[in-house]
């Protein structure tokens, strides 16, 4: 809980490959809370009031995994959201032709872009969504100490480099929407 607060604060792009590593840990452990807290949270020596909300919202993320049906795949609608909202950023920054920097780093990652949506069949799976895929699988070989080719790594960092700003800008818009609302 602490730590997708924490990036879905700072780092939008690395929230979501955190939740999707949150749904499979939770799928890992067979939805159970016991094998929750023994490996994950009941490790963190915090005070017991966080540890029980930590473990509530850990409860929660199991019950809208469960409501959502995807015990054995998929991710949480909250998360789907997210990328949407980039998906969305993303197409309006492509479509802004002062975004030079974005632009330059959109042509870079194109073409793996293209080549990992055929690998998926994935037709209709956003950008986005596809880099996040590419990104998630890298750190699942590389969690799993499996090789990853050189081309795999130049590919994945087109990706990483493109989400970087993507998710730089998103929290520039966050920012900006907040001192609007504050104001």
């Amino acid at each position: 809980m602490l730590v997708a607060k924490d990036k879905k604060r700072t780092n939008i792009a690395e929230y979501v490959i955190y939740m999707w590593q949150l749904e499979d840990l939770v799928r890992a452990l067979k939805f159970d809370i016991n094998l929750l807290e023994q490996h994950v949270f009941g490790l963190f020596s915090e005070s017991d009031e966080l540890k029980l909300e930590i473990k509530n919202w850990y409860l929660d993320i199991i019950q809208m995994m469960q409501i959502e049906k995807i015990e054995n795949s998929g991710h949480l609608q909250v998360t789907e959201n997210v990328i949407l909202d980039l998906e969305g950023l993303h197409r309006s920054i492509i479509n802004d032709d002062s975004q030079k920097k974005y632009a330059e780093l959109y042509h870079k990652a194109g073409l793996n872009i293209f080549e990992l949506s055929k690998k998926l069949k994935s037709e209709s799976e956003s950008e986005i969504q596809i880099m996040f895929h590419g990104l998630y699988a890298l750190l699942l070989m590389r969690m799993k100490k499996r090789e990853v080719t050189d081309e795999t790594v130049a590919a994945m960092s087109t990706f990483s480099d493109l989400l970087a700003l993507l998710a730089k800008k998103y929290h520039e818009r966050e920012k900006k929407e907040r001192t609007q609302w504050d104001g």
